[in-house]
This record gives structure tokens, sequence and C-alpha cells, in this order.
């Protein structure tokens, strides 16, 4: 009998958790599991959301997943603040070092400014001539 393979571009709800519970369970780690803690930032100017920053935490790593400065706020160091604040309540959250990664050239100059350093990049992603940018960085 053929297996029925269902192609969705929207999961169903409970789907991925299944699938999670399920390799978690295949592969014996259910009994150490990471919970992970995050970090929002937001900053606002007369009410106004100028910028802002999410990063995750599994274990003592920072993963910074989102950081945004609207066009107008760039280059007068928001980003660099809250890049600085996130590293610093991390660190009191007990992380010893950060990742993210970085799809311009653009933000991968601004991390190289703020001590990341390029430990891998992919050719091609997400479409031609771009690159996506793996960085680290100890922070203590």
């Amino acid at each position: 009998m053929v297996p029925d393979i269902k192609i969705t571009e929207d999961p169903p709800p409970g789907l991925l958790s299944q699938l999670e519970k399920e390799i978690k369970s295949y592969n014996n780690i259910s009994t150490f599991e990471v919970p992970f803690k995050s970090i929002t930032l937001s900053i606002h100017k007369e009410n106004i959301l100028i910028g802002g920053l999410y990063a995750r935490i599994p274990g003592d790593w920072l993963h910074t997943t989102l950081l945004w400065v609207t066009e107008k706020e760039r280059g007068f160091g928001i980003g660099k603040l809250l890049v600085k604040k996130t590293e610093s309540e991390a660190i009191k959250k007990g992380c010893k070092y950060s990742m993210l990664e970085a799809s311009t050239s653009e933000a991968k100059d601004f991390y190289i400014k703020q001590g990341y350093e390029i430990y891998a990049e992919l050719p091609d992603f997400p479409i031609k001539f771009k690159k996506r940018y793996y960085m680290k960085k100890q922070l203590c």
C-alpha cells in the first residue's frame, strides 16, 4: 500500500507540535528538553514604533531573530542600542554567546561593528546573488 502524502503550505493545527513530540520521543530527548526564554524590545518616538528586536534564549545562547529600525531613524544608533540592551539582558539571564543570521551586506556590516564574526555563509539565499551570513559573538 502506498502511503498518503499530504503537502500543505499551512499545516493544520497541532501538526507541528505532534511532529516535534514524535521526533523528541524518537531521539529520546524529552527528558532533557531545554525550555527557551525570550527578549523583546521596542522603541517608540511620540507613541510610534520606530524599532524593535526579538531574540530567543536556548540554553546559554542568545539567538536574535528579528531586528528592525524604521528607515527614517536608521543611522542614529537605535539598532546599536537595541543590540547592546538585548545582550546585557541576555548576560543577566546566563547567556555566554550570541548568534544571528543576516541576509544583506548592510546587516552583516552592522553586526560586524557590534563585534560579531561570520562563521558561515550560504550563497544564493534566498534568491540568486544574495547571501545568508551566519554570525556569532562571545558575550562574556
